[in-house]
Formats: C-alpha cells, structure tokens, sequence
C-alpha cells in the first residue's frame, strides 16, 4: 500500500451470511449517530444562577443502508432473504416469518489500488427492511437492478 493513500468509492465488496459473490452496483447511507440528552439547552442552574448543561450520550441510531444489486438469472438470494424476514402470507396475514426473526451480519470491504483490503465495516443484526426492482420499459438499456434497504443493530469499522 502506498505512503498516505487514499481510497478510490469504486472498489468495494459488500457480503451478508450466507449471501456472497453478489454484484453490487452501490452502497449508500451508511450513518452512526450518538444520541444525546442535556446538550441543547440548560436543564437546571448552580449557585448564582449559573446556567448547568452537559451533553450526555444516551443512545445510538445506526441509519438505514441502501444497495443496488444488479440482478441475474441464478441467484435470488436477496429477493428470497427479504420475503423470509417478513410476515408468511405478505403483511395483512399476520403470521410469523419463516426466518423466526433471525438476523444477518454483514461486512464492507474497501479496497486500495494494489487490490489489498484497506478498510472494513462489519455490521450485526442486519435485517432488510424494503424491497424494490428498477424500472422496466420497452427498449430500456439498464441493467435489471434488485434495491434494498437494511437496518443494523451495530456498525464498527474494524479496519
């Protein structure tokens, strides 16, 4: 790896348990905030009068992930992921879902010029929360694409 280099947005890899070689055509969203109480304005005051406020973490929001998949012919793997995390029947049935509420871990590499992993985001608790499929139209010249988005528990770069 190069002296002080920096990273290229165009060479990355994004795999789920389970669900990998998928060809993925972009990855945004990706946000962690720290929730905070006591830091917009004073919540009480000291001796003369001193206005007293602290900002003080009181939670974590972890923002929702959008991917765009180009789709194949073999592999329905996410479509196939996101029916199994939601209710059996579709949404008015009401039952279970045939993955029992289970979640995924995922990762994010990114890559540097030598084709080595240079950065890597590890997520758990990932769980699709919608799903939609690129316009079709005749004489389109688009690449049929599968988008998704996902919530996580937890997102740490790990390198």
């Amino acid at each position: 790896m190069a002296k002080e280099e920096v990273l290229a947005t165009s060479k990355f890899y994004l795999e789920f348990d389970g669900i990998a070689n998928l060809i993925t055509k972009s990855v945004s969203g990706l946000s962690i905030t720290l929730d905070t109480a006591g830091d917009t304005k004073p919540f009480g005051v000291r001796k003369d009068a001193a206005a007293f406020m602290q900002a003080t973490v009181s939670g974590v929001t972890s923002a929702t992930v959008n991917v765009e998949f180009v789709a194949t012919v073999e592999d329905q793997s996410m479509h196939d992921w996101y029916r199994a995390s939601h209710s059996i029947g579709g949404p008015s049935a009401g039952k279970g879902s045939s993955a029992k509420g289970a979640r995924k871990n995922a990762s994010l590499t990114v890559y540097n010029q030598a084709g080595e992993e240079a950065a890597r985001w590890s997520f758990t608790g990932v769980f699709p929360k919608s799903y939609k499929t690129s316009k079709m139209e005749p004489g389109g010249s688009e690449l049929f694409t599968e988008k998704m988005e996902f919530v996580c528990e937890t997102c740490h770069r790990i390198k």
